[in-house]
């Protein structure tokens, strides 16, 4: 019997436990290259329950801006650090910003221990080159280190049992070519730079290879195959294998755009509202869109303008002939008469989240405003498109309050009432089966001061 789902969705939010048994069995520890020592853990649920990350830092560590997953695959994680250094430009000294990122392997490196957590060589090049560079040339702060900042561009693909990559693409507004930024460890030691070609792949007859360069700004980032993607909701899918010697991006566009969403309108917390891709266990890649009756992307919503759920499956015979195909279609009124959802408010679905285990089965968030409060009731729902069946429904809340009174005006609450970020479906639990023999997962924690950290603050909660 397995202890751990086969896969979950994780928070982006992390939440900080000075108390985190670093023996538990999903905990790694590491060090970053600003003497940062800290363990990561883990509070798994099985969707659509949410799952949380779990940070303690240790006492006498340097201080650091902020935490976050960027990417996952197999049993793999990208996790991202910022801290600030010190650099003297002339007679001025200030503080410039890094990032190191780490890999967390659920198998550990070499496949039976327990996890590792491993600092990978850092893109900008060690502190002492940073500092060098900003003495000698200054820093100019660019739309794409903001970017790298937040992890937007930012991959991991595992292949084999040991091997892994990690790639970031920078897409050029200007007539460069693109830049692929690699690090595959079995073939350098270091990152590595390359300018592959860009290809479109069957796009429509007014496609513009120009426009798509000037306008491109990926929103995620997924795995298919040994292929990374990067996914530009307002555009389509740029595919590249990252191992290649030689690599190619080919682009796909989608097979429909959710109306009334613009890029230079609408930013990253509009665009993967109403859609997603995913990948599933079988191979698939899926997209799934929901589209409001009234066209609207936000604005008050009336039960009779409905909403249709739709979703679609990339067929590919080689790697530059791919086609989409419709799979599966549902509206509101089919949704809305299941049983599942007698208790859930009436509005559209959104933050939609495809299943790593079944391709027919969508996790869906469903938010909804309480009068007089800042703050949303939130629910995630699992929906078997194919079937028009409710799997299962969970109420979602602040990790500090589970089983308490969410009716409370935390700082969680306020900052998820603004800004509601999707969550990150991975598999790594499905290789800690092999490793661990806990069998308290789903045992509740108990009340205890916490920390988390919200951006550059951090936020001490007693629950």
């Amino acid at each position: 019997m397995a202890l751990f789902p086969d896969w979950v969705m994780l928070d982006r939010f992390v939440v900080r436990r000075d108390d985190l048994d670093v023996d538990d069995s999903t905990v790694a520890s590491g060090s970053g290259s600003g003497e940062h020592v800290f363990h990561v853990g883990f509070q798994l649920h099985a969707p659509p329950r949410v799952s949380r990350i779990l940070l303690r830092v240790d006492a006498g560590a340097s201080s650091f801006n902020n935490f976050h997953v960027v990417a996952a695959h197999r049993d793999a994680l990208l996790l991202q650090m910022s801290y600030l250094i010190e650099a003297r430009r002339g007679r001025t000294l200030r503080k410039y910003g890094m990032i190191d990122f780490f890999l967390y392997r659920a198998a550990g490196t070499d496949g039976s221990s327990r996890p590792s957590l491993d600092l990978l060589p850092a893109v900008d090049g060690t502190e002492a080159e940073v500092r060098a560079r900003i003495e000698a040339e200054g820093f100019v702060w660019t739309n794409q280190r903001e970017r790298r900042a937040k992890g937007l561009d930012l991959g991991v693909v595992r292949r084999g049992e040991k091997e892994f990559a990690v790639a970031e693409l920078q897409v050029s507004c200007s007539k460069e070519p693109s830049e692929l930024h690699v690090f595959c460890p079995t073939k350098s030691s270091q990152w590595e730079i390359k300018q592959p070609p860009l290809i479109p792949v069957g796009c429509a007859d007014d496609f513009s290879l120009e426009r798509l360069l000037f306008y491109w700004n990926a929103d995620k980032v997924v795995t298919f195959g040994s292929s990374l993607c990067w996914i530009d909701y307002c555009y389509g899918i740029i595919f590249c294998d990252v191992f290649d010697d030689s690599p190619v991006l080919y682009y796909k566009e989608f097979p429909s755009k959710v109306p009334n969403l613009y890029d230079n309108c609408h930013g990253t917390g509009w665009v993967d509202a109403y859609q997603t891709v995913g990948v599933t266990s079988c191979g698939s890649l899926k997209y799934v869109t929901v589209v409001r009756g009234d066209g609207k992307i936000h604005g008050e919503f009336t039960e009779s303008s409905g909403f249709t759920v739709t979703s679609w499956t990339l067929k590919r015979t080689e790697v530059n002939k791919m086609e989409w195909e419709k799979t599966d279609e549902a509206t509101s009124d089919d949704l809305w008469r299941l049983d599942g959802f007698q208790n859930l408010p009436r509005i559209p679905l959104r933050f939609p989240h495809i299943s790593i285990d079944d391709p027919n089965v969508v996790c869906f968030v469903l938010r909804r405003r309480v009068e007089g409060k800042c703050y949303r009731e939130t629910w995630l729902v699992s929906v078997d498109l194919s079937s028009k069946a409710v799997k299962a429904s969970h109420p979602y809340s602040n990790p500090e309050l589970e089983e308490t009174d969410i009716s409370c005006e935390t700082d969680f609450s306020k900052s998820k009432y603004w800004y509601f970020e999707s969550f990150l479906p991975t598999e790594f639990t499905k290789y800690m089966n092999l490793l661990s023999t806990r069998t308290d997962l789903h045992s509740e924690p108990k009340p205890r001061k916490r920390k988390f950290m919200e951006g550059s603050k951090e936020l001490e909660l007693t629950g």
